[in-house]
Protein backbone atom coordinates (compact mmCIF):
# COMPACT_ATOMS: atom_id res chain seq x y z
CA UNK A 1 0.00 0.00 0.00
CA UNK A 2 1.39 3.76 -0.96
CA UNK A 3 1.99 5.81 2.15
CA UNK A 4 1.23 9.22 2.30
CA UNK A 5 4.74 10.77 2.50
CA UNK A 6 4.84 8.77 -0.99
CA UNK A 7 2.03 10.59 -2.42
CA UNK A 8 3.02 13.76 -0.83
CA UNK A 9 6.61 13.58 -2.95
CA UNK A 10 4.72 12.35 -6.27
CA UNK A 11 2.77 15.40 -6.10
CA UNK A 12 5.93 17.86 -5.23
CA UNK A 13 7.18 16.31 -8.31
CA UNK A 14 4.73 17.35 -10.55
CA UNK A 15 5.04 21.07 -11.91
CA UNK A 16 1.74 22.75 -12.55
CA UNK A 17 0.94 24.40 -16.19
CA UNK A 18 -1.20 26.87 -16.61
CA UNK A 19 -3.94 25.70 -19.28
CA UNK A 20 -3.01 22.20 -18.55
CA UNK A 21 -4.22 19.09 -16.94
CA UNK A 22 -1.23 17.46 -15.39
CA UNK A 23 -1.71 14.48 -13.62
CA UNK A 24 0.43 11.38 -12.80
CA UNK A 25 -0.61 7.88 -12.01
CA UNK A 26 -0.66 6.87 -8.29
CA UNK A 27 -0.01 3.04 -8.37
CA UNK A 28 -0.25 1.03 -10.82
CA UNK A 29 -1.22 -1.90 -9.10
CA UNK A 30 -4.59 -0.27 -7.51
CA UNK A 31 -7.54 -1.89 -8.81
CA UNK A 32 -8.97 2.09 -9.38
CA UNK A 33 -7.19 4.27 -11.79
CA UNK A 34 -6.07 7.32 -9.75
CA UNK A 35 -3.92 9.92 -11.10
CA UNK A 36 -2.97 13.27 -8.75
CA UNK A 37 -1.72 16.41 -10.15
CA UNK A 38 -3.32 19.59 -11.18
CA UNK A 39 -5.56 21.16 -13.48
CA UNK A 40 -5.98 23.55 -15.79
CA UNK A 41 -6.05 26.49 -13.05
CA UNK A 42 -3.12 25.35 -11.48
CA UNK A 43 -5.24 23.80 -8.17
CA UNK A 44 -4.25 20.21 -6.69
CA UNK A 45 -6.41 17.53 -8.20
CA UNK A 46 -7.53 13.56 -8.04
CA UNK A 47 -8.70 12.03 -10.65
CA UNK A 48 -10.20 8.78 -11.31
CA UNK A 49 -10.92 6.60 -14.39
CA UNK A 50 -14.34 5.29 -14.73
CA UNK A 51 -16.42 3.26 -17.35
CA UNK A 52 -19.41 4.56 -16.46
CA UNK A 53 -20.28 7.75 -14.42
CA UNK A 54 -20.82 7.70 -11.11
CA UNK A 55 -23.54 9.63 -8.67
CA UNK A 56 -21.32 12.35 -7.92
CA UNK A 57 -21.09 14.58 -4.55
CA UNK A 58 -22.26 18.35 -5.10
CA UNK A 59 -18.73 20.61 -5.60
CA UNK A 60 -18.55 22.86 -2.42
CA UNK A 61 -16.37 25.85 -1.42
CA UNK A 62 -13.30 23.69 -0.68
CA UNK A 63 -13.27 21.47 -3.25
CA UNK A 64 -14.75 21.43 -7.21
CA UNK A 65 -16.31 17.37 -8.73
CA UNK A 66 -16.72 17.30 -12.28
CA UNK A 67 -16.96 14.34 -14.59
CA UNK A 68 -16.01 14.88 -17.63
CA UNK A 69 -16.71 11.97 -20.62
CA UNK A 70 -13.23 10.99 -22.99
CA UNK A 71 -13.08 9.71 -26.16
CA UNK A 72 -12.14 6.36 -25.06
CA UNK A 73 -15.81 5.88 -23.73
CA UNK A 74 -14.74 6.31 -19.93
CA UNK A 75 -14.79 9.43 -17.81
CA UNK A 76 -12.73 11.44 -15.75
CA UNK A 77 -13.70 12.19 -12.38
CA UNK A 78 -11.71 15.34 -11.45
CA UNK A 79 -11.82 16.13 -7.82
CA UNK A 80 -9.87 20.14 -7.43
CA UNK A 81 -9.20 21.69 -4.45
CA UNK A 82 -10.36 25.50 -4.63
CA UNK A 83 -9.36 26.53 -0.96
CA UNK A 84 -5.79 26.10 -0.64
CA UNK A 85 -5.46 26.89 2.75
CA UNK A 86 -6.79 23.50 3.04
CA UNK A 87 -3.68 21.33 1.09
CA UNK A 88 -2.28 19.47 4.02
CA UNK A 89 -6.00 18.34 4.37
CA UNK A 90 -6.44 17.66 0.87
CA UNK A 91 -3.33 15.24 0.90
CA UNK A 92 -4.34 12.99 3.39
CA UNK A 93 -8.13 13.14 1.73
CA UNK A 94 -6.61 11.93 -1.19
CA UNK A 95 -4.50 9.32 0.50
CA UNK A 96 -7.09 8.27 2.82
CA UNK A 97 -9.35 7.69 -0.21
CA UNK A 98 -6.46 5.89 -2.35
CA UNK A 99 -5.51 3.61 1.07
CA UNK A 100 -8.97 2.70 1.58
CA UNK A 101 -9.91 1.06 -1.86
CA UNK A 102 -6.76 -1.00 -2.20
CA UNK A 103 -8.95 -4.03 -1.35
CA UNK A 104 -11.73 -3.10 -3.60
CA UNK A 105 -12.88 -6.38 -5.65
CA UNK A 106 -13.86 -4.61 -8.68
CA UNK A 107 -13.11 -1.88 -9.98
CA UNK A 108 -16.63 -0.16 -9.93
CA UNK A 109 -16.92 -1.39 -6.13
CA UNK A 110 -13.75 0.80 -5.46
CA UNK A 111 -14.79 3.72 -7.39
CA UNK A 112 -18.11 3.54 -5.49
CA UNK A 113 -16.35 3.58 -1.85
CA UNK A 114 -14.11 6.32 -3.14
CA UNK A 115 -16.66 8.45 -3.96
CA UNK A 116 -18.90 7.61 -1.23
CA UNK A 117 -15.72 8.75 1.28
CA UNK A 118 -15.18 11.84 -0.95
CA UNK A 119 -18.55 12.72 0.21
CA UNK A 120 -17.58 12.30 4.02
CA UNK A 121 -14.49 14.37 3.39
CA UNK A 122 -16.59 17.30 1.75
CA UNK A 123 -18.68 17.72 4.48
CA UNK A 124 -15.82 17.84 7.30
CA UNK A 125 -14.05 20.50 4.96
CA UNK A 126 -17.00 22.24 5.22
CA UNK A 127 -17.41 22.65 8.49
CA UNK A 128 -13.95 24.55 8.54
CA UNK A 129 -12.49 25.41 11.84
CA UNK A 130 -15.43 27.38 12.68
CA UNK A 131 -16.63 24.20 14.15
CA UNK A 132 -15.55 23.12 17.74
CA UNK A 133 -15.24 20.25 19.54
CA UNK A 134 -18.00 19.58 21.93
CA UNK A 135 -17.31 18.05 25.39
CA UNK A 136 -18.98 14.74 24.81
CA UNK A 137 -16.70 14.69 21.37
CA UNK A 138 -13.78 14.90 23.76
CA UNK A 139 -14.63 13.10 26.55
CA UNK A 140 -15.01 10.30 23.99
CA UNK A 141 -11.92 10.41 22.24
CA UNK A 142 -10.09 10.66 25.22
CA UNK A 143 -11.75 7.49 26.23
CA UNK A 144 -10.96 5.69 22.85
CA UNK A 145 -7.54 6.90 22.97
CA UNK A 146 -6.69 5.98 26.39
CA UNK A 147 -7.79 2.32 25.27
CA UNK A 148 -5.92 2.76 22.06
CA UNK A 149 -2.44 3.55 24.45
CA UNK A 150 -2.80 1.61 27.14
CA UNK A 151 -4.63 -2.04 26.04
CA UNK A 152 -4.83 -2.07 21.92
CA UNK A 153 -1.42 -0.65 20.59
CA UNK A 154 0.74 -3.16 23.32
CA UNK A 155 -1.55 -6.32 22.83
CA UNK A 156 -1.75 -5.95 18.67
CA UNK A 157 1.34 -3.52 17.82
CA UNK A 158 1.52 -1.36 14.93
CA UNK A 159 -0.11 -0.99 12.37
CA UNK A 160 -2.96 -3.74 13.45
CA UNK A 161 -3.95 -1.43 16.60
CA UNK A 162 -4.71 1.56 14.36
CA UNK A 163 -6.33 -0.29 11.48
CA UNK A 164 -8.64 -1.38 14.09
CA UNK A 165 -9.30 1.31 15.45
CA UNK A 166 -12.63 1.62 13.23
CA UNK A 167 -15.26 3.44 15.63
CA UNK A 168 -13.16 7.17 14.18
CA UNK A 169 -14.79 5.72 10.36
CA UNK A 170 -18.08 6.11 12.64
CA UNK A 171 -18.79 2.34 12.64
CA UNK A 172 -20.84 0.44 15.43
CA UNK A 173 -18.24 -0.35 17.48
CA UNK A 174 -14.50 1.68 18.90
CA UNK A 175 -12.13 -1.30 18.06
CA UNK A 176 -12.48 -4.85 15.83
CA UNK A 177 -9.79 -7.26 15.62
CA UNK A 178 -9.95 -10.86 14.46
CA UNK A 179 -9.90 -12.19 18.33
CA UNK A 180 -11.93 -9.38 20.16
CA UNK A 181 -13.65 -6.18 19.70
CA UNK A 182 -14.24 -3.33 22.30
CA UNK A 183 -17.01 -0.81 23.00
CA UNK A 184 -15.28 1.98 24.94
CA UNK A 185 -17.45 3.84 27.35
CA UNK A 186 -16.58 7.01 29.65
CA UNK A 187 -18.13 8.24 33.23
CA UNK A 188 -17.02 9.66 36.15
CA UNK A 189 -16.57 8.01 39.10
CA UNK A 190 -19.72 9.17 40.48
CA UNK A 191 -21.65 7.58 37.65
CA UNK A 192 -23.79 4.20 38.13
CA UNK A 193 -25.18 4.25 33.99
CA UNK A 194 -23.73 3.89 30.90
CA UNK A 195 -25.34 4.34 28.05
CA UNK A 196 -26.03 2.54 24.51
CA UNK A 197 -26.59 5.25 21.68
CA UNK A 198 -27.81 2.31 19.68
CA UNK A 199 -29.03 -1.78 19.54
CA UNK A 200 -26.17 -2.39 16.82
CA UNK A 201 -23.54 -1.39 19.61
CA UNK A 202 -23.63 -4.67 21.56
CA UNK A 203 -25.72 -6.69 19.25
CA UNK A 204 -23.29 -9.03 17.75
CA UNK A 205 -22.93 -12.71 18.01
CA UNK A 206 -18.93 -12.90 18.26
CA UNK A 207 -18.06 -12.09 22.17
CA UNK A 208 -16.10 -8.71 22.74
CA UNK A 209 -15.23 -6.32 25.84
CA UNK A 210 -17.26 -3.44 27.07
CA UNK A 211 -14.39 -0.96 28.47
CA UNK A 212 -15.73 1.97 30.48
CA UNK A 213 -12.79 4.76 31.47
CA UNK A 214 -13.47 6.65 34.61
CA UNK A 215 -12.52 9.85 34.12
CA UNK A 216 -12.75 13.40 35.78
CA UNK A 217 -11.72 17.11 34.63
CA UNK A 218 -8.40 17.90 36.75
CA UNK A 219 -6.51 21.01 37.59
CA UNK A 220 -3.51 21.86 35.75
CA UNK A 221 -1.77 21.11 39.14
CA UNK A 222 -2.15 17.05 38.48
CA UNK A 223 0.86 15.43 37.39
CA UNK A 224 -0.79 12.87 35.78
CA UNK A 225 -3.13 15.01 34.30
CA UNK A 226 -4.40 13.83 30.43
CA UNK A 227 -6.11 15.71 27.63
CA UNK A 228 -6.68 14.99 24.10
CA UNK A 229 -3.38 16.26 22.40
CA UNK A 230 -1.17 14.31 24.72
CA UNK A 231 -3.13 11.25 23.81
CA UNK A 232 -2.35 12.07 20.42
CA UNK A 233 1.31 12.80 20.92
CA UNK A 234 1.32 9.69 23.40
CA UNK A 235 -0.10 7.36 20.68
CA UNK A 236 2.07 8.27 17.88
CA UNK A 237 5.56 7.53 20.25
CA UNK A 238 4.22 4.57 20.45
CA UNK A 239 3.99 4.41 16.66
CA UNK A 240 7.48 5.60 16.48
CA UNK A 241 8.53 5.15 12.98
CA UNK A 242 5.77 3.54 11.33
CA UNK A 243 5.11 6.26 9.03
CA UNK A 244 1.47 4.15 7.11
CA UNK A 245 0.36 3.60 10.62
CA UNK A 246 1.26 7.49 11.16
CA UNK A 247 -0.55 8.29 8.29
CA UNK A 248 -3.61 6.16 9.07
CA UNK A 249 -4.04 7.56 12.58
CA UNK A 250 -3.78 11.29 11.68
CA UNK A 251 -6.00 10.71 8.79
CA UNK A 252 -9.07 8.76 11.13
CA UNK A 253 -8.41 11.90 14.03
CA UNK A 254 -9.26 14.10 11.54
CA UNK A 255 -12.15 12.39 10.39
CA UNK A 256 -13.41 12.08 13.91
CA UNK A 257 -13.13 16.05 13.82
CA UNK A 258 -9.98 16.25 16.08
CA UNK A 259 -8.31 19.57 15.63
CA UNK A 260 -5.01 20.64 17.86
CA UNK A 261 -5.46 24.06 18.17
CA UNK A 262 -8.87 23.58 19.48
CA UNK A 263 -9.03 24.81 23.19
CA UNK A 264 -11.08 21.99 24.16
CA UNK A 265 -8.13 19.60 23.08
CA UNK A 266 -5.92 20.66 25.96
CA UNK A 267 -8.92 20.10 27.99
CA UNK A 268 -7.05 18.10 31.59
CA UNK A 269 -8.59 14.91 32.91
CA UNK A 270 -7.81 12.44 35.68
CA UNK A 271 -7.96 8.96 34.18
CA UNK A 272 -8.72 6.71 36.78
CA UNK A 273 -8.66 3.23 35.33
CA UNK A 274 -10.71 0.62 33.52
CA UNK A 275 -13.49 -1.34 34.22
CA UNK A 276 -13.83 -4.06 31.51
CA UNK A 277 -17.22 -6.38 31.03
CA UNK A 278 -16.88 -9.38 29.07
CA UNK A 279 -19.94 -9.38 26.45
CA UNK A 280 -21.37 -12.63 25.73
CA UNK A 281 -24.25 -14.98 25.21
CA UNK A 282 -26.56 -13.52 28.69
CA UNK A 283 -24.54 -9.95 29.29
CA UNK A 284 -27.80 -7.40 30.07
CA UNK A 285 -28.63 -6.00 26.50
CA UNK A 286 -31.03 -5.27 23.54
CA UNK A 287 -31.34 -8.06 20.94
CA UNK A 288 -32.85 -7.18 17.51
CA UNK A 289 -33.77 -10.75 16.66
CA UNK A 290 -35.66 -10.50 20.01
CA UNK A 291 -38.09 -7.51 18.40
CA UNK A 292 -40.99 -6.67 16.07
CA UNK A 293 -39.99 -5.74 13.45
CA UNK A 294 -41.94 -2.21 14.37
CA UNK A 295 -39.18 -1.79 16.58
CA UNK A 296 -36.02 -0.54 14.57
CA UNK A 297 -33.47 0.66 16.49
CA UNK A 298 -33.26 3.14 20.01
CA UNK A 299 -30.94 4.36 23.06
CA UNK A 300 -30.78 2.19 26.70
CA UNK A 301 -28.80 2.45 30.11
CA UNK A 302 -26.87 -0.10 31.83
CA UNK A 303 -26.90 -0.31 35.60
CA UNK A 304 -22.99 -0.26 36.22
CA UNK A 305 -23.23 -2.25 39.05
CA UNK A 306 -25.93 -4.88 38.06
CA UNK A 307 -22.55 -5.82 35.28
CA UNK A 308 -20.89 -7.40 38.26
CA UNK A 309 -21.23 -10.58 36.69
CA UNK A 310 -19.72 -9.85 33.83
CA UNK A 311 -16.60 -8.19 35.24
CA UNK A 312 -12.76 -9.21 34.00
Amino acid sequence: MISMATIDSKWAAITPQKGKTVVRRVDPAHPVDFFIGYDETCAMQLVLLADEQPELPPSSQQVLVRSNPRKDGKYAVCFSLVNQSLKDTFISLCWDIVASTYGAETQKAGIESAVNRFGKWLILMAKGRDSKLSDAVVRGMVGELAVLRDICIPKYGSPHSITGWIGSLHADRDFEYEDNWFEVKTASLSRDMVSISSFDQLDIERPGTLVLARIEKTPDTDAEAISLNSLVRDVEELLGEDQDALSTFRVRLVLNGYDESDEKADELFHLHGYEKYRVYDDFPRIRKSKLTSEINNGEYTLSIAALAPWQI
